[in-house]
């Protein structure tokens, strides 16, 4: 019996369709893949698959915001964009802090794109990686969320420490009570100059 993977999922739901350069899954708050496919071995497509990622994240979460002034219960989870010869199409997991993006040519059918891209959402769904709600993997994802974001990333930690009071290896291992995490979280939303982050605190 095969066991189905995310990557097996997402090479199922991709086979055949004309136009396609690589299917990727991410996550929201960092733009990491969890899983990805590209017809190619081009290191420099790696990268590029990389950066692909962090502007999928960065795109759902400018769009979430502005879903999220008009409405506090809205989020963006259906996004397109691209160029006269490429096109990007996004589409988020519901409930769920991931997305699917497929990178095709811009001849490639839309309709056809949204029924892969559909399946992909229901079967791979239960695949996709727990999300880790420990105030561990919460600080770090909000050290790499302000890294990402914050002018001046090689001075961000530092900043933070400074700012939280908390030791900047401390900070940068995670290692923080509940009471800390939410210091944290205020001193990054005020680095940002933003009310909320798209980073889940522990309950």
């Amino acid at each position: 019996m095969t066991i189905r993977t995310l990557i097996s999922v997402v090479e199922q739901h991709i086979a055949g369709l004309p136009g396609l350069i690589a299917a990727l899954v991410g996550r929201v708050t960092d733009g990491v893949a969890v899983a990805r496919v590209a017809y190619t071995n081009d290191v420099q497509e790696e990268i590029s698959l990389e950066q692909l990622g962090n502007y999928a994240a960065d795109l759902i979460q400018a769009n979430n915001r502005l879903c999220q002034s008009a409405s506090a219960d809205q989020e963006a989870d259906y996004l397109l964009a691209g160029t006269s010869a490429l096109r990007v199409v996004i589409k988020a997991f519901p409930r769920s802090p991931y997305f699917v993006l497929f990178l095709t040519r811009s001849t490639t059918d839309l309709k056809a794109i949204s029924e892969r891209i559909k399946a992909i959402l229901i079967d791979g769904k239960p695949l996709l990686p727990p999300v880790q709600d420990t105030t561990a993997s919460t600080a770090q994802a909000l050290m790499s969320y302000a890294k990402r974001y914050a002018p001046d990333p090689n001075f961000v930690a530092l900043r933070l420490s400074l700012k939280t009071g908390l030791d900047h290896s401390r900070l940068e291992k995670g290692a923080l009570s509940r009471q800390e995490l939410r210091i944290l979280y205020k001193a990054v939303a005020d680095l940002l100059g933003r009310e909320r982050l798209p980073i889940a605190m522990p309950v």
